[in-house]
């Protein structure tokens, strides 16, 4: 299969996921409540599915060290297999008060989990010398999930929130299809096979960056995800309403995709680690504007630093792990990513955002992400540091 054909594979394999990946996390309190269920479970759920997310994609990556049968491909089959058993025992309306609870919790951590392999998936194909634009596919990825929220919203008014486990079903044997033909590199399989030499060391050991650079990970994305999680309350506080809230997306998701299209020409010209310090300038630089957004005009002016900041982060930090770790590391190294930045830096955005919400109000919680970023700023440059000595 020729390089263009294993890109518009990729491209496929992303854009299906991240609509599979909107019904199990945009869409989880409409669901959940249509099924009868509170705000609390709910919010279990989705704390309880990101946690063992956290908890799943470092094992997994562990566990496809050391068993040559699995690998990147296979994982994801897996993965999704499971996750499209649960969905169809939630559509079997099986009797348990918390039954479509548990089965939605592990829906939702799969989900969460399958981001750092389809990130490994890519960087196999390009350490096995061959052209794979990473960038691009993510990017369709980010605007399949912005369109899909925004036709869902009608689907369900239409058609009931039970069409949303069919959909899902139906976009999942997708992706499970689309994963089984993409090519598995040869190459990649007999590095596998070699026998891995143990070491008595860990991973966050043997790379002297990798804590800094995880902890600045944390740091950026409970910044990150405060601005997203709690747009509205920001939205509201600059005048605006939730009406102004599907505009105010669509502009964050818009100028993500050149980011990442154009993202491979732009390493080329500046190191990688060198666009994460800048990412992450640009994460504090967001966070401080949000402060001074007082009109719904300025906000949307704020969202379109969404290209320096979230777009810019995500592919240079793929990368970033591919060039950094010795290529039989990258797995766990990308699964590490996936667990501190959506995992736990969502997590602990989720939760201390809501927190000085309700305690002291917007413009404390705006001045906690200003604060986060800034220290991720820090902690990212001394993982710069660190790779260069």
């Amino acid at each position: 299969m020729n390089q263009k054909k294993v890109t518009l594979l990729y491209i496929l394999l992303h854009v299906v996921f991240w609509c599979t990946y909107a019904i199990a996390w945009s869409y989880t309190a409409v669901y959940l409540k249509a099924c009868g269920y509170d705000n609390t479970i709910v919010g279990l759920v989705t704390g309880i599915g990101a946690v063992i997310s956290v908890l799943l994609q470092p094992v997994l990556a562990s566990m496809t060290q050391r068993f040559g049968w699995l690998n990147n491909r296979t994982n994801i089959l897996l993965l999704k297999g499971c996750s499209l058993v649960f969905t169809f025992i939630i559509m079997l309306k099986l009797p348990g008060a918390y039954t479509i609870a548990v089965m939605f919790t592990m829906i939702a951590a799969i989900d969460a989990s399958i981001p750092s392999i389809l990130s490994s998936l890519a960087m196999d194909y390009v350490n096995s010398g061959r052209y794979i634009n990473y960038g691009l596919a993510r990017g369709c990825g980010s605007v399949a999930y912005a369109v899909i929220c925004f036709v869902l919203g009608y689907v369900v008014e239409g058609f009931g929130t039970d069409c949303l486990m069919v959909l899902y079903l139906m976009m999942g044997l997708v992706t499970m299809a689309v994963t089984a033909v993409f090519p598995f590199d040869k190459e990649m399989k007999q590095k596998k096979e070699e026998k891995i030499e143990k070491k008595k060391d860990s991973v966050l050991k043997r790379y002297a960056f990798l804590p800094y650079f995880l902890i600045a990970s944390v740091l950026l994305f409970m910044g990150h995800n405060m601005s997203n999680v709690f747009l509205v309350n920001i939205i509201e506080r600059a005048g605006g309403s939730s009406a102004n809230l599907g505009l105010a997306l669509a502009i964050a998701a818009g100028v993500e995709l050149p980011v990442m299209v154009l993202f491979v020409r732009l390493s080329q010209k500046i190191k990688v680690e060198k666009l994460l310090v800048i990412s992450a300038v640009f994460f504090t630089i967001k966070s401080l504007c949000t402060l001074f957004a007082v009109s719904m005009w300025m906000i949307y002016v704020v969202q379109f630093l969404q290209f320096g900041a979230f777009a810019l982060f995500t592919p240079a930090s793929v990368y970033f792990i591919n060039k950094a770790m010795n290529h039989k590391d990258c797995g766990l190294g990308q699964a590490l990513l996936g667990s501190c930045s959506l995992g736990l830096g969502g997590t602990l955005g989720n939760v201390l955002g809501g927190l000085v919400l309700d305690l002291a109000g917007v413009d404390a919680m705006i001045w906690c992400m200003v604060a986060l970023s800034a220290v991720g700023v820090l902690f990212m440059w001394i993982a710069e540091e660190k790779v260069r000595s």
